[in-house]
């Protein structure tokens, strides 16, 4: 235990960034939560704090034996100046103070941090590995961040492209790749001017129609000019001689490398060079496209194939209605297309054909001595380019030549790899790809764009969250794209009152709008009208009444009204407790709504929530069961569908609200997560060993599994129980052994190697379905669970199932014993 005069506190995590996070647990023994703040430089205070308080920690609550540290978890936020030296974190209770010494800097660079408080973790972890890491986290405007203002950023038609100042030269090294040629040819005819110069280098081609063409080409056109080398010398020599000849040509202009395999858009060379016109010490600029690593879109840095398959065109108008977005600062430039600027190359040169021989990496090593030039690289925010990664290059050299470069890099830069990963982990660039991602989608035609389904959901796991994955790859398979909302659990600074994370989800791709709210998915919804409404859960949402009507008025809103369609996976909208688990901890059985009111108060079971109105729980004092059922029911009235997961939860369910059966469908869960085939039979023994599987608190039957051990350790009875999972108490005896958590298909494995004979399921509220229930039930063993619920129906139908009539330890340690007997 830490304790500080009456706090008791410990700072299990301190991270730097962009940001200060602080994460740990702190109560007062007399006052209970505490309230937090931060102060830096003796007195003054952030230019923004974020605090999240009352996080569950049950584990220190077990471990001090002090029930008010149930809900002592916290994680603070804030800006920190980069001009701070000293944070102290302040902890208040009732009229109590406390100033906790946290951090001091010793040094000027981003990792000088200290921590100055000795109960805390020994040492500050950085969120970054360079100062460069800061600068890719502040480059866009924070309030980007978020769905609504990303989505106002578009045009309604993008700016004209005025002409460049000056001409250009564009060079093509063309070895192969003759599938690409002819569409280059075509897209650059019709989008460059003729005052421009572009420069094809044919690199030794072995098939000599290429060279045949690209004469013809140099013959026909004024501005086209062929350089013919008789022998392949690979990729780097081929643009060196591309660049001598266009020095020669335009000597003042700016260069453009292109790609043979590259799609381009109309107006994309005036977007890709202005930039450097506007601003001199701009040393190389590069688009977004599907296949470019840091400028990777719909995701980076991996590849990607072309987004819904549109054409290029398509794409680019979304990212070319973001005209009025800065360029944004990158580790290098990537040269499948890149500018170079005319000043860069006069001052520091070329690419280095002594060091990268034959190609790769040389693009990385120009624009890193152009750093220590003083010049910056940058990513094109309103230019779109696809690259299809093939026919460029020879293959076979490829992986050496990477290696090779590689070395390179990494003793000229020692600290390049460490920037590319503080850009991934800033990835500034996310905005611009989560406005473009909508834009297309909204944009495409009805035949060919994927139907959107909102998809309402809790920020936790267990079995409700794998039937969302499961669900999310229905609606996929289905050609959707799933449009995902939960209640954010990483606070972030500006976070907004009853924050939402939304994610759009559309095959292999995530677009994240994290910390949003209900205005800004109203902006999504309008860009994105969906087909479907799924609310799978609402636990953990803010402010349930606000988020009901928001889907109300989406179910009621003209001829394109979506349907509504409830998933019932808990109890939630009967009682805030979610699983009917009462004050008394026992299945309240549903009573009369008087029973309710007293109930409410003293039932630390109540979920713990934020609203409009302020905090409410833990405990339901402040909560209103009537009014949260009436609601709930209103909401009920409208939804198309009601889909249940088993009779028994149906039956509970209308106990509370009325159900039409024209609306109910009964769906049982499949639990095709694992594959169950029956387990030998164990061999006998003088004990009886009974597995007990699954996460087990106090719904599940954790004080149930604990009395039943209490109750055969003292006549000594022949029985022990396996856990395989977790369970919320510190539980040790010889007739009790915690076997850690499991993979499902791990599970029958593991009940053969401990011997076990049967399997028993405490679980005390009326569980909706239970997965676990499938994973044991099949292995052959004798299955029991308390006559509640789910499991108890479906324990009938099987020949190895049984049922504990009364939800009391005797009653199960009794029907046990017995089922020990009948072995």
């Amino acid at each position: 235990m830490t304790t500080h005069g009456t706090f008791a506190f410990f700072i299990e995590r301190i991270e730097v960034g962009g940001e200060l996070r602080i994460e740990g647990w702190a109560f007062h023994d007399r006052h209970g939560p505490c309230g937090f703040d931060v102060v830096i430089d003796g007195g003054d205070r952030p230019p923004a704090v974020h605090v999240q308080q009352g996080i569950g920690r049950r584990d220190v609550a077990l471990a001090l034996g002090a029930p008010m540290a149930e809900r002592s978890g916290f994680v603070v936020v804030a800006a920190l100046p980069s001009s701070t030296s000293a944070v102290v974190l302040r902890l208040t209770a009732g009229d109590a103070q406390e100033a906790i010494p946290l951090m001091l800097r010793t040094g000027l660079s981003l990792r000088s941090w200290e921590v100055g408080c000795e109960r805390s973790v020994p040492a500050v972890e950085y969120r970054f590995l360079t100062e460069s890491g800061l600068r890719y986290a502040a480059a866009l405007p924070a309030r980007l961040t978020r769905a609504r203002p990303a989505l106002g950023l578009f045009a309604e038609a993008p700016p004209p492209c005025g002409p460049l100042a000056a001409p250009v030269s564009i060079i093509v090294p063309i070895y192969g790749g003759k599938g690409f040629l002819i569409p280059l040819v075509h897209a650059l005819l019709e989008t460059v001017e003729p005052r421009h110069r572009i420069i094809f280098v044919d690199d030794g081609n072995p098939d000599r129609s290429i060279t045949a063409f690209l004469v013809a080409l140099a013959v026909s056109l004024d501005h086209v000019t062929v350089v013919s080398k008789p022998r392949n010398e690979g990729y780097l020599k081929a643009v060196a001689d591309g660049m001598e000849l266009a020095t020669r040509l335009n000597p003042d202009g700016h260069v453009v490398l292109l790609n043979t395999d590259v799609e381009v858009p109309a107006g994309w060379l005036e977007r890709l060079v202005r930039p450097i016109e506007r601003t001199p010490s701009i040393a190389s600029t590069t688009p977004f496209t599907n296949a470019g690593t840091i400028c990777g879109f719909p995701a980076m840095p991996e590849d990607n194939a072309p987004f819904l398959d549109a054409p290029v065109g398509e794409i680019d108008a979304a990212f070319a209605a973001m005209a009025g977005l800065p360029p944004v600062e990158a580790p290098t430039g990537v040269g499948f297309c890149m500018a170079l600027n005319r000043r860069a190359l006069r001052e520091i040169g070329f690419f280095d054909q002594a060091a990268f021989g034959r190609g790769y990496g040389e693009e990385v090593d120009w624009c890193r001595r152009a750093l220590r030039r003083g010049f910056t690289n940058v990513i094109v925010p309103d230019l779109y380019v696809h690259h299809h990664h093939g026919g460029s290059f020879p293959s076979a050299e490829k992986a050496a030549l990477i290696e090779a470069s590689g070395a390179v890099i990494r003793e000229r830069y020692p600290e390049f790899d460490a920037e590319v990963q503080d850009f991934i982990r800033a990835d500034p660039l996310r905005p611009i790809r989560a406005a473009a991602a909508v834009r297309i989608l909204s944009a495409r035609g009805l035949p060919g764009r994927p139907r959107t389904v909102l998809l309402f959901d809790h920020p936790g796991k267990g079995g409700a969250a794998a039937f969302r994955a499961k669900e999310v790859a229905r609606l996929q398979g289905q050609g959707h794209a799933v449009l995902l909302v939960r209640p954010t659990v990483q606070p972030v600074l500006g976070m907004p009152e009853g924050a939402l994370d939304i994610e759009l989800l559309h095959r292999d791709t995530t677009v994240r709008y994290p910390a949003n709210d209900l205005g800004d998915l109203a902006a999504l919804v309008s860009a994105l009208p969906p087909a479907e409404v799924v609310v799978s859960s609402l636990v953990g949402h803010a402010d349930t009444g606000k988020v009901m009507a928001f889907l109300r008025s989406l179910r009621s809103g003209g001829g394109g009204a979506a349907p509504l369609r409830l998933l019932h996976h808990d109890y939630f909208p009967v009682c805030p407790s979610l699983n009917l688990i009462d004050a008394e901890d026992r299945f309240c059985g549903v009573p009369a709504l008087e029973r309710c009111r007293t109930c409410a108060p003293a039932n630390a079971h109540f979920q713990w929530r934020e609203s409009s109105a302020g905090p409410v729980g833990p405990g339901g004092a402040g909560i209103d069961v009537v009014a949260h059922r009436r609601a709930w029911q209103e909401f009920f009235d409208v939804a198309d569908r009601h889909v249940v997961f088993s009779r028994s939860a149906l039956a509970v369910l209308r106990r509370a609200f009325a159900l039409p059966d024209d609306r109910v469908r009964i769906i049982p869960h499949l639990a095709d997560h694992v594959v169950v085939t029956p387990l030998p039979s164990p061999a006998p023994g003088p004990v009886m060993q009974v597995a007990v599987v699954g996460g087990i608190n106090v719904a599940k039957g954790a004080r149930i599994l604990e009395r039943m051990v209490r109750l055969a350790e003292e006549p000594r009875l022949p029985i022990r129980f396996e856990l395989f999972g977790n369970i919320d108490r510190s539980l040790r005896s010889v007739h009790f052994s915690d076997n850690g958590p499991y993979e499902p298909g791990q599970l029958p494995r593991l009940l053969a190697e401990r011997g076990c004979h049967a399997v028993f399921l405490p679980s005390i509220w009326p569980e909706t379905y239970c997965y676990v229930l499938d994973e044991v039930v099949g292995l052959g063993l004798p299955v029991g669970a308390f006559d509640i619920g789910a499991p108890a129906e479906r324990l009938r139908c099987w020949p190895n199932g049984f049922i504990v009539p009364q939800a009391t330890p005797e009653a199960a340690l009794s029907t046990l014993l017995r089922v020990a007997g009948q072995r």
